[in-house]
Formats: structure tokens, sequence, C-alpha cells
């Protein structure tokens, strides 16, 4: 596909002007999904570090933006940005082989116990069964959050040189767009009913954090829980439906 170089007919300082123009047409955003994935930060980023990852993710997408794509530049720089930052956290917060056999050993228990009494598995049962303890148990809750939980990959979808995780454009301005484009309509439709079927408190979260864009903080105040509570559950959400994908393509 050949991507449009909108700097191609325009010399140095019409090219630089042009630049400067879309970077403070788009640092609202920018700075807003940096708030929004700034909890649980590592000690060698800060905010500051996400709004530049934005600011690069912002420019790729310019450079890489065809105009033939069913999708504005809009939705296609605001997909980017949130990708470049999201990458920036992850890319600080690696989970090692033994974090991702913990959180797999969580979501295990989750779903056998909620298959045993055909019920939610509270926190308690879950730990009990693992034999660790709640503050164990919440500390890999919390972990999950800066793991992709929904891959491409992982649900035998090959896109060159993506690395999406699908809660990434679920709630982007425009995603519907951006979804067809990508060839995930479906898998949006199946993800919308994996999250439907979750408990009450957990499916608010995901509404609230994914469609309403509300950060964790907000959330808290909502819920009247603290900020890490929220991290929790939203933890907890995120490998249910990782659970409930991986049964729906089985």
């Amino acid at each position: 596909m050949h991507m449009l170089d909108p700097y191609a007919a325009m010399g140095p300082s019409e090219h630089s002007d042009q630049k400067e123009e879309i970077v403070l047409r788009f640092l609202p955003r920018v700075k807003f999904y940096a708030h929004k994935y700034a909890f649980g930060l590592p000690p060698e980023l800060d905010v500051e570090d996400l709004v530049s990852a934005g600011i690069i993710g912002l420019l790729e997408a310019v450079n890489r933006f065809d105009p033939s794509m069913n999708t504005t530049l809009s939705t296609f720089a605001d997909f980017r940005i949130r990708g470049a930052i999201i990458d920036e956290v992850r890319s600080m917060q690696w989970a090692s082989k033994d974090v991702k056999k913990k959180i797999e050993d969580v979501r295990k228990a989750y779903d056998e116990i909620e298959k045993e009494k055909h019920a939610s598995a509270s926190d308690e049962e879950v730990a009990e069964r693992l034999n660790i303890s709640m503050g164990e148990l919440h500390k890999i809750l919390s972990t999950v959050n800066t793991v992709r939980m929904v891959r491409l990959e992982d649900l035998g979808i090959n896109r060159e040189g993506e690395s999406i995780d699908i809660l990434e454009c679920i709630s982007a301005e425009g995603s519907k767009d951006m979804l067809e484009e990508l060839g995930l309509k479906e898998l949006q439709s199946a993800l919308g009913k994996a999250i439907d079927e979750l408990p009450e408190k957990e499916r608010l979260i995901m509404t609230l954090y994914y469609y309403e864009e509300l950060n964790m903080k907000e959330i808290g105040k909502v819920l009247n829980v603290s900020e890490s509570r929220v991290c929790q559950l939203h933890g907890k959400a995120l490998i249910k439906l990782r659970g409930k994908m991986d049964e729906s393509r089985a």
C-alpha cells in the first residue's frame, strides 16, 4: 500500500510549519492518553515521557497515513498515539516468564472456580486455591494491566508489522472505521459480548475506562474505591476476557 507523505511537495520551512501545526492540533489527545495510562508507572518513566512517546506516534501516523484507507487522519493518529504510549509503558514493565505464568495460573483458577459454582469467583477463593496471600493475588492482578491480554497474534490473526491489543482500539473515536480497515469488526463484536458477561462492577470499570475514557483515579471516585483497587479489578476483568476470547475461538 502506498503511504501518503504529506510533506512531499513542501519546502523545508513549510514542512516544519506543518509538523508544528499537526502537533499542536493533536497535543490535547496526546496529553489525555499520557495521563490515562500513567497509573503504576515505574520510576524510570513519568507523564512527560509518555507525552514524548505519543508525539512520536503522532508523527509516524502522519507519515504512514494513506487517504485510500477507510478512516480519517484524526482516527488513525488517535490510534497510533495511544499505541505508542502503551508500548512505551510496556517496554519498561516487561513481564517475565514467571510473572506470565502467575497470571495464567490466576486466570485458570478464576475460570475453574466459576465453572464449578456457576457464579463469579471471589478473590478469597482464588487465593486459597493457589495457596497465595490476598496481597500476592492483588499484586498479580495489578501487573496484568501492563501485559497485552488480547493480542491479534494470540487470536490467530497475523498483521505484518502490527502488534495490536484489540482493547487498544475498541474505544478510539471513529474506531468503527479503524476496525474495519484492520478487519476486526467481528472480533470487536465478540469482545463486546465477552465484556457484557463480566460481573457488574468489572463490566462497569471496562465501560468507564475504555468507552467513557475515564482514568483509574476518576473511576475510583465513581465507585468510591481506591485507585489501586480499580487497577486490580481492571486486571481481573482483563484476565477473564482473555479466557472468554480463548473459549470463543476454540
